[in-house]
């Protein structure tokens, strides 16, 4: 009786938290019930939609290319092993930093503690909320992956079966580790204090990872050339999935398991795949028995602390408002690791793809040489460079959930003697400090590679901040229209924030008008024009985003 109780309260936690963390009822009331509010999921589905497409276009087209490539080699599950482990590295980064927010930041923790729960069962709901959504997220790449292999490879049932299975495990894998990694390290160390820190060395281990496995892979088979590595692990049989094998072992016993499955080696690694999977959830279990709650106490009683450095954030706001407020929304960006996370991410990826070529090899193994960008006409670059600062801006979601992330905290900056201006500029400024930074780590390595010129590079730099801060007004307003302050967990803030999917797309919407003006330009011979279009554009964002500012924005402000 006990156990089915037991049961019963773990299956109703966990639809609980997966109904807040997705919202499917508010959905049902509004979408279903009520019939309000329809233009939402239409342009979900009309932003996402050709996004889901294009990758999934993407990686049926790249699992045939491996496939007929490796082929030749007789390593054709190559297009496994590239799938396999591309789902469980980006599961362990990103899933380090997801079990962290829903285990130790979320807002639900003070509701669920007093509740006749054990600590495993609030761990166990937890994890199954972020599982669910990365077998939505790994379904984009394994599927097409599978199906497009399968197609190719004649493969049987067999074959569909160990599929099967390994769709379902192997996300288990990489979660239940960050999981194992985020439990120890909040037992011993209070992270909710070093919340800036730990997204800093979030990024320096991304950066890690990706150049010492370049390097690695250089020393252990003895050759700086690429072309020569590869030849050298694709002429052995297995060869490159026994060196990748030595990174995450998992992803190829999965990618074994499907490729071998209808003879005894394919069994063996499927063997292997679960048995890690229960071996893994076991140790889990016993850290959530014994010391997942002491880890939360330990956050709750840091967050503690969190409040009291926003009192002196207030104080200090009345003497200096307009720096202060910089300073503020930076903390409050860096506070969950989730939006320092989404708003980073590319930024530190761009420089990493840049300067990648570089690490270990000359320019000529460079893929971005193929582009040949550093022909282009040095107007046109000054266009792209501008194009770039503006699209970044919109990609990081900082402006366009700005309010958002506030949640429950919003009242902090209402109760402030400040004019809407100011809190409007200070949102603005603080997330063109960090988009300008990122963006010219990015772009200095780039115009390295290619030769741009200085002057180029620096008049598309300074009209590019331009533009992108007009954008970024615009993007605060939007959010400040409709700010999403009920969340529990910080994602909801940030991903499922429709004001950054509708800031998104009218990026781009704006960037692709951009773009075919720039096309005309090329085609017509008014290359000239460029830096005027680009002054202009602004300036009536700028006119715009002044408008609403102070006709619109204080309405809204005193509607929430």
């Amino acid at each position: 009786m006990r156990v089915l109780l037991m049961k019963n309260s773990l299956w109703s936690l966990y639809l609980s938290l997966l109904n807040v963390n997705y919202g499917w009822s508010a959905a049902k009331y509004y979408y279903i019930k009520k019939k309000q509010r329809i233009w939402e999921p239409i342009i979900i589905a009309v932003s996402i939609g050709p996004a889901l497409v294009m990758a999934v276009w993407f990686m049926w087209g790249l699992t045939e290319q491996l496939f007929l490539g490796g082929l030749a080699f007789g390593q054709p599950h190559l297009a496994l092993v590239n799938g396999t482990l591309m789902v469980s590295v980006l599961g362990l980064f990103f899933g380090f930093f997801y079990v962290l927010s829903a285990f130790y930041f979320s807002n639900d923790l003070p509701l669920l503690l007093p509740l006749p729960l054990r600590s495993w069962e609030i761990l166990a709901a937890k994890l199954g909320v972020i599982l669910t959504g990365q077998y939505v997220l790994n379904a984009l790449i394994l599927l097409p992956l599978g199906i497009r292999y399968g197609l190719l490879a004649g493969a049987g049932l067999g074959y569909v079966l160990s599929a099967i299975v390994v769709f379902f495990v192997l996300p288990v894998l990489p979660l239940v580790i960050a999981s194992i990694l985020a439990v120890l390290l909040m037992r011993f160390v209070n992270l909710s204090r070093y919340k800036d820190k730990l997204t800093l060395i979030g990024g320096i281990l991304v950066l890690i990872v990706v150049f010492g496995s370049s390097y690695w892979l250089q020393e252990n088979m003895g050759s700086d050339d690429p072309l020569v590595l590869m030849e050298q692990l694709l002429s052995q049989k297995d060869g490159l999935i026994g060196a990748v094998g030595k990174v995450f072992p998992p992803s190829i016993w999965a990618a074994q398991a499907m490729a071998y499955a209808n003879s005894s080696q394919g069994w063996v690694n499927l063997l292997y795949l679960a048995i890690s999977g229960v071996f893994g959830l076991a140790i889990l279990y016993l850290l959530g028995e014994k010391v997942f709650m002491q880890g939360v106490i330990t956050g709750l009683e840091g967050s503690k602390g969190t409040g009291k450095a926003k009192r002196v954030d207030v104080q200090q706001t009345a003497r200096n408002s307009f720096l202060t407020l910089v300073g503020m929304e930076r903390k409050l960006f860096l506070r969950d690791p989730n939006f320092a996370l989404n708003g980073l991410v590319g930024y530190v990826l761009l420089p990493v793809m840049a300067l990648l070529p570089l690490f270990g090899q000359n320019l000529e193994g460079n893929p971005f040489a193929l582009l040949n960008l550093g022909e282009i006409d040095s107007l046109l670059i000054v266009g792209a460079i501008a194009l770039f600062f503006m699209l970044m801006t919109s990609f990081s979601m900082i402006p366009s959930t700005t309010f958002s992330r506030e949640g429950r905290y919003l009242w902090i900056i209402r109760s402030l003697p400040l004019s809407l201006n100011q809190i409007i500029g200070s949102r603005v400024a603080a997330a063109q400090v960090v988009n300008t930074i990122g963006c010219l780590l990015g772009l200095l390595p780039l115009s390295y590679l290619f030769g741009w010129g200085v002057l180029e590079v620096i008049l598309g730099a300074v009209l590019g901040i331009l533009l992108a801060s007009a954008v970024a007004f615009l993007l605060a307003l939007l959010d400040l229209s409709r700010p999403m302050l009920d969340w529990v967990n910080p994602v909801k803030a940030v991903k499922s924030n429709l004001n950054a999917i509708i800031g998104l797309v009218g990026s781009l919407v704006l960037g692709f008008l951009l773009g075919l003006l720039f096309f005309f330009n090329m085609q017509t011979g008014t290359l000239w024009l460029i830096p005027l279009e680009l002054i202009v554009v602004t300036g009536l964002l700028i006119a715009l985003a002044r408008l609403l500012v102070t006709r619109v924005a204080p309405r809204l402000w005193a509607k929430i």
